[in-house]
């Protein structure tokens, strides 16, 4: 080869690196291009990703903050309609009072009348003719003993507050006032071993107003306090038709389920057959008992019918045959069937439908027990319309679970969220486990505790045992 040709081959080498270097440092410097790119985007979308990262948490935290006003909004709907229907049926009673009678100078004027009142009104439940006598009593000043005068102070204390549709709150601190003042006349009339009983049945009425309130929602502690006032108001080991029922209540509460159906049967055949003569005490009474036996047939599933003949046989004649439509056990046919009756005379008393279903949501227990979760969950939707209620939405999540559906998704995400909402004490975990069998009540437990992280849903406890106490009779 020529030296040129030489020259022009090294020439031509040194021209393509030349060319080479240059397509590698654009190449590189394309590269750091796109990594400095890439850089920038990535810190752009982490701040992004931060910025609706916390404006989901926000939007989560808001939402949840809605939801809570609105559920506690519902609520208090529900229960100032509940107080506004309750001053409904006072003034009609009022009036009605007005109507049938005027007070007069024979009630005015005889003690033995005003006691034989105040008797009935402690043992049986506010009727118009023993108001009558009491605020007649009270109002004219009767000349009477300190005992008897204390005693119709204390009853005119109870009828006040009754006809007032007060409501002792959670957050209060012991009794109300009124309450208070009428507990502190009932002691003051127990000095007389005459009037002694009643007034232990007058303390036994302020001791379950506080009992069954939101306060204590039933505590062991409180409601042993109602059954040694209702035991020592007993005349020949009688208390009453009224007092009988504030400790089937309790029993009831407390998942002392036999005893409770023996004192709820009792006050059933104490209250007899109700008719259109029978006054709004005993509908009252009526309704309240058919309402508890109802309920304790559910809890009383697995008893043995022989054990039971006698409640067994009472219910059956009071309360009549079930709906030609209904399905399932004999047993959970008559309970539907006395709380059939309740809701029928729950009606009869005007009450709203929110209240209503303070016994039709008990009817859904009877479908679990049979195993029908369709009719547990349509009628936990049907009550769920009127109003929220603990048990009612434990239900309502726990049968949906079971039925699988596009609504019973819904329905279960819906009541799993209220159920948070509730305090777990509003969930009576002693009547609960006698409602549900063994393998529901594990469910209804977990569906709770999982809504209420940290918290366990167990009977008689230690939060319920510890909280503070108003002094005792």
């Amino acid at each position: 080869m020529s030296d040129r040709a030489e020259d022009d081959l090294i020439a031509l080498v040194a021209q393509e690196q030349r060319g080479f270097r240059r397509v590698l440092f654009a190449g590189f410097g394309i590269l750091f291009l796109l990594v400095a790119m890439s850089a920038a985007l990535g810190v752009y979308y982490y701040a992004v990703s931060q910025h609706l990262t916390a404006t989901s948490a926000a939007l989560t935290e808001t939402s949840a903050r809605l939801e809570r006003e609105a559920f506690d909004a519902r609520i208090e709907a529900d229960r100032q309609t509940n107080r506004v229907s309750n001053l409904e049926r006072a003034v009609r009673r009022t009036y009605e009072e007005f109507r049938l009678t005027a007070l007069n100078e024979t009630s005015r004027s005889k003690p033995v009348a005003m006691l034989e009142a105040v008797t009935a009104y402690l043992r049986r439940g506010p009727s118009l003719t023993e108001e009558r006598v009491i605020e007649a009593a009270t109002l004219y000043n009767v000349a009477t003993s300190p005992e008897v005068h204390a005693l119709v102070e204390g009853a005119a204390g109870l009828l006040a507050w009754e006809r007032g549709g007060n409501e002792i709150n959670a957050d209060a601190a012991g009794f109300p006032d009124i309450l208070a003042r009428a507990q502190t006349a009932f002691k003051k009339a127990q000095a007389d071993p005459v009037l002694s009983p009643l007034a232990h049945a007058g303390n036994a009425w302020v001791l379950y107003l506080y009992a069954s309130s939101s306060r204590s929602n039933y505590a062991p502690a409180d409601c042993n306090a109602v059954f040694q006032a209702v035991e020592a108001s007993a005349v020949a080991s009688d208390a009453g038709p009224q007092p009988l029922y504030w400790t089937a209540q309790c029993k009831r509460k407390l998942g002392l389920t036999r005893e409770a159906l023996r004192d709820y049967v009792l006050a059933l055949r104490q209250s007899a057959e109700v008719s259109d003569a029978f006054d709004e005490a005993t509908l009252n009474l009526a309704m309240n008992a058919f309402h508890g036996v109802g309920t304790l047939l559910i809890a009383s599933f697995d008893a043995p019918e022989d054990s039971l003949r006698a409640e067994l046989d009472l219910a059956g004649t009071l309360c009549g045959k079930a709906e030609p439509s209904e399905t399932g056990s004999p047993r959970m046919q008559l309970a539907r069937a006395c709380l059939n009756r309740a809701i029928k005379l729950r009606e009869r008393l005007h009450q709203t439908p929110n209240q209503i279903s303070g016994t039709l949501e008990n009817v859904s227990f009877s479908y679990l027990r049979d195993s029908d979760f369709e009719g547990a969950f349509a009628n936990a939707s049907k009550v769920e319309r009127t109003g929220l209620f603990p048990w009612n939405e434990l239900v309502r999540g726990l049968s949906a679970a079971h039925t699988k559906s596009l609504d019973g998704v819904k329905a279960e995400r819906e009541a799993r969220r209220n159920i948070g909402f509730f305090e777990v004490g509003r969930f009576n975990p002693c009547e609960l486990q006698a409602l549900l069998n063994a393998n529901l009540l594990a469910e209804a437990r977990s569906i709770v505790e999982q809504e209420h992280q940290g918290e366990s849903l167990v009977c008689a406890s230690a939060q319920n045992a510890e909280r503070p106490r108003p002094p005792k009779s």
